[in-house]
């Protein structure tokens, strides 16, 4: 997926695609513009208790990560909304947004496309 998103964001720099949040479905909604970033190439340990509500960040932008900030409403990704079903500081909450199991880490971040890709600042 890696040479796919370098492909989408060269001929999105050079205007051959009039969206600027031009949004690929690959499995899931992920988008390749130039504001949907992997957050970290690890996953973020969190404790979450119970019956609270997150906003886990999808779009990559936040800078309250793995937590959404809105900064997401440049894009066309939304936040996934959850409630924790119980008290825990054993969470991990997946940083590189490639994850298939969203908001939660399912080890894609140790692929070659993933550690290989650049990530927010």
């Amino acid at each position: 997926m890696g040479r796919l998103m370098a492909m989408v964001r060269l001929f999105t720099n050079r205007g051959l695609f009039s969206n600027d949040n031009f949004c690929l479905r690959v499995q899931q909604a992920f988008c390749f513009s130039d504001v949907c970033v992997i957050a970290a190439k690890f996953p973020f340990q969190v404790e979450l208790v119970e019956g609270k509500k997150y906003a886990w960040c999808k779009c990559g932008l936040s800078k309250k990560q793995p937590f959404c900030d809105g900064r997401h409403k440049t894009t066309k990704i939304q936040p996934i909304r959850f409630i924790a079903e119980e008290t825990s500081s054993e969470v991990f909450l997946c940083g590189c947004k490639q994850t298939s199991s969203p908001p939660f880490c399912d080890g894609t971040h140790v692929s070659e496309q993933v550690q290989s890709a650049e990530i927010s600042q």
